[in-house]
């Protein structure tokens, strides 16, 4: 299954650690998705299709939608149509996670994950409980799980890094923690038209950052996949570009929705 943006697994510094810790902005939004290429669909394989992603904050933890479809042709006639949806909640103080994540093609469900991840506490293995695809336990090794990963990107870019290295767990892939490799672009300036398309990104910094997800730690040290984005420091993603069976994909920002956090005594 592809990922659809590394933002949600991608990535640790907790909201409101200090004045100046980054702070995600819960909204709704949908990427137009692109792409053209030889890859696995033949000669000259296209595709379209959208992706919709979805943060929201809660008094103790974050929960991230994202729901994706895609049509892909060849040349030689043959179609299909992918799709695939991951639902998430995290505990903010980095002690749970909970995920439902699954995929179909032609309207046959495909890959099934459920289960929920619990840290007792920071720093020590962690304990999963899976219902699919088989019911089972398992020990974690301490990990970052996505919104966090994602405050930590956000935290690492401000700092001047060029290249942030973690382990995340957020099993879209595997069951396991994840290495990824994080590179990171110069601030961007604001352009006008995600100014005047976009109001909450106004005056907003972002980058682009590169990611390398090692699932398999191959011998010569390539990656398994890869990833882009333009992150905005509200941690918005205004482009995202990965692979989907060999075919390049690109996804564009086309509707932006802020949404309201939950009141917290």
């Amino acid at each position: 299954m592809a990922k659809g943006l590394a933002v949600s697994a991608s990535l640790l510094v907790l909201p409101g650690a200090s004045a100046d810790a980054a702070q995600l902005m819960p909204h709704r939004a949908i990427y137009e998705l692109t792409g053209k290429s030889a890859g696995g669909f033949g000669r000259s394989g296209s595709l379209h299709g959208l992706l919709t992603y979805e943060l929201m904050e809660d008094c103790d933890g974050w929960s991230v939608n994202q729901k994706a479809g895609l049509d892909v042709s060849a040349a030689e006639g043959a179609g299909h149509r992918f799709e695939w949806s991951q639902a998430t909640w995290e505990a903010k103080d980095g002690s749970s996670y909970r995920y439902f994540i699954k995929d179909s093609q032609d309207g046959t469900t495909g890959n099934q994950r459920r289960g929920e991840l619990v840290y007792p506490e920071p720093g020590a293995t962690g304990k999963l409980t899976t219902e699919l695809p088989a019911r089972g336990e398992a020990d974690v090794p301490p990990a970052l799980l996505p919104v966090q990963h994602t405050l930590e990107l956000l935290e690492r870019a401000k700092a001047g890094d060029t290249i942030y290295l973690a382990k995340i767990f957020d099993a879209t892939v595997d069951e396991k923690p994840v290495e990824i490799s994080a590179t990171f672009g110069p601030s961007l300036p604001q352009s006008e038209l995600q100014a005047e398309a976009f109001a909450p990104l106004i005056n907003v910094p972002s980058r682009h950052i590169d990611f390398a997800f090692f699932v398999k730690n191959l011998p010569d040290g390539t990656p398994d996949f890869e990833q882009s984005i333009e992150l905005f420091e509200n941690g918005v993603v205004s482009r995202v570009s990965f692979e989907f069976g060999g075919l390049p994909v690109l996804g564009k920002l086309r509707k932006l929705e802020m949404l309201e956090p939950q009141t917290c005594e």
